[in-house]
């Protein structure tokens, strides 16, 4: 009897790990790529532009001047756990969610990361995190066929003496389930 419950508990094993495979958190940016700063004017010290969750810049520092005061696309950041979230009990289980900026992409890079709203979700913590050169953040369980979505903001840290034209910069975000 004991071989025989070994056995199904063994077939029940191999049959749910593709499942659980696929029931991992998933997280989409839309746009794809990081907000374009537009034309910049090269300025003979390090200049910061704030980009707000919201899309408005603003330079906090330094002299390099930025051509056009329109607003930017922001990221949107969207994450869920698709169809399967049962098989591997994402709609059950805590989302970390970890940005960190790409370095040495160029004279422009991301200094500063700040999370704007969150909507679909919660904060494990209560509250969102502090902004910082990267975030890490836990969200509470995403529940039934849900997803979270949420706004990031970032200051864009160009180097001196860089070149007048468009800087390019990017950032990561990975998801994990934790417990």
């Amino acid at each position: 009897m004991n071989r025989i419950l070994t056995a199904l508990v063994a077939i029940g094993i191999l049959m749910a790990a593709p499942l659980a495979a696929q029931a991992q958190a998933t997280v989409t940016r839309s746009p794809a790529t990081a907000p374009a700063l537009g034309t910049t004017i090269r300025g003979a010290a390090t200049t910061v532009f704030g980009i707000s969750a919201t899309g408005t810049v603003t330079r906090i520092s330094g002299n390099a001047i930025r051509l056009s005061s329109a607003s930017v696309t922001t990221p949107t950041l969207t994450i869920n756990c698709g169809l399967l979230n049962l098989s591997g009990l994402c709609a059950v289980r805590y989302v970390r969610v970890t940005i960190t900026p790409v370095a040495g992409s160029g004279p422009a890079t991301i200094s500063k990361l700040r999370v704007g709203s969150l909507s679909g979700a919660s904060y494990r913590s209560g509250s969102a995190p502090s902004e910082g050169a990267s975030l890490v953040f836990d969200l509470n369980p995403l529940g039934l066929l849900s997803s979270a979505t949420l706004r990031l903001g970032m200051d864009v840290t160009l180097a001196a003496n860089a070149a007048s034209g468009n800087h390019s910069y990017d950032y990561i975000v990975t998801v994990a389930l934790v417990q």
